[in-house]
């Protein structure tokens, strides 16, 4: 299957985007959501084996390709349509949770009751300080500077339920092992995305100085290279 992750379609897709996919083709994760390029994900779930089916879902807002084995899919229709008729968020979060692979501590912890504390930092933009794992991630970087790197190999969609939650950092160093062994560059692309954002960018200042030169003068040679075409 390593070859898979040299060809043609899997290099046209969004290196975030390989870095979930990558996971459900090696079995480490029940389903991925697929956000672009539809045409290069079918044509790689075809050499897969794996289904597919596009999502209109009340919370995304446009059609994305749900990715996953074909029972892991049937098992995930069935969840959603035994819901009661007054099912909440909550109850939709739960089974995308199960669905993306990711700690039912976590999931828990993320459909709880926000705290006053955590909804007044909601309304103040500060969404890193609404939710627990955010609290303790920012608490540590202002107290010790840095923060258990782990971390950055958070899909976007995952937060963890606590800081030292052993299922999340159990789960993450499994998928960081893979993803950087068979697609180093989805690798590094996930963890910029993760240190950009905050407070992680508080504890990785530098390291977002170099990695934005880098990529602003990468950009201006692709520019150069296709006006010479």
């Amino acid at each position: 299957m390593n070859q898979l992750f040299l060809c043609e379609e899997w290099k046209s897709l969004s290196k975030l985007d390989r870095a979930q996919f990558l996971l459900v083709v090696e079995g480490l994760k029940k389903g991925a959501i697929i956000e672009e390029n539809w045409t290069s994900v079918i044509d790689i779930i075809k050499m897969t084996g794996l289904g597919y089916e596009l999502s209109k879902g009340k919370y995304y807002l446009n059609p994305v390709i749900v990715v996953a084995k074909p029972e892991d899919l049937q098992e995930h229709n069935r969840l959603y349509l035994t819901l009661p008729k007054h099912a909440t968020r909550d109850d939709f979060d739960k089974i995308e949770g199960w669905l993306l692979g990711y700690p039912e501590c976590c999931t828990v912890e993320y459909v709880k009751e926000r705290t006053p504390e955590q909804k007044r930092a909601q309304r103040n933009g500060q969404r890193h300080l609404s939710y627990k794992f955010g609290q303790e991630l920012d608490a540590q970087i202002k107290a010790k500077g840095s923060y258990p790197e782990i971390f950055d190999y958070r899909p976007p969609s995952f937060t963890p339920c606590g800081i030292k939650c052993p299922e999340a950092t159990r789960v993450l160093t499994s998928w960081k092992q893979v993803i950087d062994t068979l697609d180093s560059e989805a690798g590094k692309e996930l963890v910029y995305f993760n240190r950009r954002d905050f407070p992680e960018r508080l504890a990785h200042q530098e390291y977002l100085r170099q990695e934005n030169q880098r990529r602003s003068l990468e950009y201006r040679f692709e520019m150069l290279r296709r006006s010479l075409q």
